[in-house]
């Protein structure tokens, strides 16, 4: 349908002919086919990509891009990038420099929060939408794939009155919206909560966010010196990018408040050397270190479609299973239906890897061990892998082993 939407109004655009009334109405409508199917498939990004082929059409569901089988026009590249920035509040005439602009988008009840990025590429601008759907609920922390055991080891940090809690991963792990989470569970009107975003991803009632503006001078570092004076409780700080917001980061953490943060790393025993690494003299980090989590995204089985299979001895999946595969072990799998276009796969959950700073921990900060005598001691004191917690989600059936693998190990 949205298929035959888009023919349609492609033939309208043609016909009209650019600058023409009919034309451009046309093109309004090629452009609001291309929004609303990027909507109906619950993508989180639109990609829009113009080349000598035409302009390739890419949706990011679950986490993976797939591309539109059908490719518009390359002549129509330039109207449909100079559509979305009008949309966007962006500046048409600047073609040759990125740009950055946000549409409000309403389809039918749902309104949708867009954010849009221009790029100039050799065959025109590259276009990306970032897709938020504002009528949905913010998750919380029971549904985002914590075992029981984790759960209750997350709660602890965020309820201590002080200290660092650092969320680690690659881009669009999740971990804003778990730290969302963790501001929801705390929101009272007791608390003093405080954010600090670049950009705010989405309005929390009963919390101070405030929105980074280098421009005017509101940098990560300005704005967490003006927290101090706010009376503030625990701060989300949206990222550590350098060493002056690390170092800034755990000296408000050692004067009585809890900051929750994010860090790209790897894994949860990694981000502690990456604040070593930007100059966070080691005493202080042991003394503020509450907990670490690292996390990934997968994707879920369609329940749908969802089947059992067997798993052979001397299979790839047995081999993967390790010690967990014993003869006659069914795990689920999805054939790929309607629902999930075909893929197996509908919605995503989180793998986690939570270190909580235990004595020995902070004694091994403070003697400069190394990163593997630390990750030693950490699996000592109990720490899971993400492929741990990873394996536990495919035997209860939730995701699958080839998943867990792809993201994990790429």
């Amino acid at each position: 349908m949205f298929r035959l939407a888009i023919s349609q109004a492609l033939h309208e655009a043609r016909q009209g002919g650019p600058g023409q009334a009919g034309g451009e109405a046309a093109l309004v409508r090629l452009v609001d086919r291309l929004l609303e199917r990027a909507v109906a498939c619950r993508a989180s990004d639109l990609h829009i990509e113009p080349g000598e082929q035409g302009v390739r059409l890419r949706y990011r569901c679950d986490g993976l891009l797939r591309e539109d089988m059908q490719r518009l026009p390359a002549e129509l590249a330039p109207l449909i990038a100079s559509r979305l920035k009008v949309m966007a509040g962006m500046d048409i005439a600047k073609r040759q420099l990125p740009q950055d602009g946000h549409i409000r988008y309403e389809s039918g009840t749902r309104r949708i929060d867009m954010r849009v990025s221009s790029l100039p590429a050799a065959d025109g601008e590259v276009l990306v939408l970032r897709l938020m759907n504002l009528e949905e609920k913010p998750l919380e922390l029971d549904e985002l794939g914590f075992t029981a055991e984790n759960l209750e080891l997350f709660h602890s940090f965020i309820r201590r009155p002080s200290g660092l809690l650092l969320l680690c991963g690659p881009m669009n792990s999740g971990k804003t919206t778990t730290l969302y989470a963790a501001l929801s569970e705390l929101n009272a009107p007791e608390t003093s909560l405080v954010s600090l975003e670049d950009p705010i991803e989405r309005r929390l009632p009963g919390v101070s966010q405030v929105q980074v503006n280098e421009k005017t001078g509101l940098t990560y570092v300005s704005g967490l010196r003006a927290i101090l004076r706010q009376d503030a409780q625990k701060v989300l700080l949206g990222e550590i990018r350098d060493e002056e917001t690390a170092q800034m980061a755990v000296r408000i953490a050692l004067t009585g408040h809890l900051v929750m943060t994010t860090l790209h790393t790897e894994d949860a025993t990694a981000a502690v050397f990456r604040l070593l690494e930007m100059g966070v003299p080691s005493y202080l980090l042991a003394a503020t270190l509450t907990g670490v989590v690292a996390q990934r995204l997968v994707r879920r089985i369609c329940p749908a479609c969802a089947a059992e299979h067997e798993v052979k001895a001397g299979s790839g999946e047995a081999a993967l299973l390790g010690e967990s595969w014993q003869p006659g072990i069914r795990l689920k799998h999805g054939c790929g239906c309607e629902l999930c276009g075909n893929t197996g796969y509908q919605g995503r959950l989180a793998l986690h890897e939570v270190l909580g700073l235990t004595p020995a921990l902070r004694e091994a900060i403070l003697a400069h061990a190394d990163r593997a005598s630390l990750r030693r001691q950490a699996e000592a004191d109990g720490l899971r892998s993400l492929w741990q917690d990873g394996l536990e989600k495919v035997m209860a059936g939730e995701t699958t082993l080839s998943e867990i693998r792809r993201v994990i190990y790429g």
